[in-house]
């Protein structure tokens, strides 16, 4: 009789616990996608945008460095979300320089939405943070105010920790802009994914990034209200 008994108080103990597990979980969940949900609409222009193109701004990654223009990310990027995206990426930026050739290079080009890859230099070059945060903002709020979405690419800087995280993601907080974190990570510290320079992605870590961006882009694109010029593609979401 007792084991019969203990054989039940197991069951119901187990489907108890099963029922609390999956009550967390579903709570877990919910307050994930809340917070997802949260974060896409406090994106600054995002349903306000009036721009016509998609522009990456950006250094010798984005240019693609040491690849055919076809194989650096922004081409990449624009066939797995099946719209058009001008490269900006100029070999050798730093912040400061980026942000000089702002007015040229993006805003005379009616941008809606400008994915900003830029900081690896300032690092290298051993650019003050502060001075790098400064730039950072004075690019995205020039970008902002000509009714532009912001979308920030955290890159991986440092030589063992990533001392730029906080940076990005104060920078991003406290602009209204998409913070896409750490996009290199598991592409320059993986020596079958960058060029022999240690520093540039070869062909496959483009590929990886593009990849990347495109699924962290994905909910942004889901929300954002495109321009007559922009019409949503059926693949992109693919």
């Amino acid at each position: 009789m007792f084991n019969i008994l203990l054989f039940f108080r197991q069951k119901i103990w187990r489907s108890h616990g099963l029922k609390i597990w999956l009550a967390t979980i579903t709570g877990t969940c919910i307050v994930l996608l809340n917070g997802c949900q949260s974060e896409i609409v406090n994106i600054t222009n995002i349903n306000s945008a009036t721009g016509e193109q998609i522009i990456v701004l950006g250094d010798s990654i984005t240019a693609g460095y040491g690849l055919p223009a076809q194989q650096a990310y922004p081409f990449l990027l624009s066939q797995k979300i099946n719209l058009p995206i001008v490269n900006r990426g100029v070999s050798g930026d730093t912040t400061a320089d980026a942000l000089a050739r702002l007015s040229r290079d993006v805003l005379t080009e009616k941008p809606w939405m400008v994915i900003i890859g830029l900081g690896g230099n300032d690092f290298l070059k051993k650019v003050p943070k502060t001075l790098t945060e400064q730039n950072l903002r004075a690019i995205i709020s020039q970008i902002q105010t000509e009714n532009a979405i912001t979308v920030l690419l955290g890159m991986n800087l440092g030589l063992f920790t990533d001392e730029y995280k906080d940076l990005y993601h104060n920078v991003a907080e406290s602009t209204g802009s998409y913070l896409i974190p750490q996009v290199l990570k598991g592409i320059i510290d993986n020596p079958q994914h960058r060029q022999q320079d240690i520093i540039h992605p070869n062909a496959i870590g483009q590929e990886i990034l593009a990849e990347k961006i495109a699924r962290a882009l994905k909910p942004v694109l889901e929300e954002a209200t495109f321009p007559a010029v922009l019409s949503k593609k059926s693949g992109w979401n693919e």
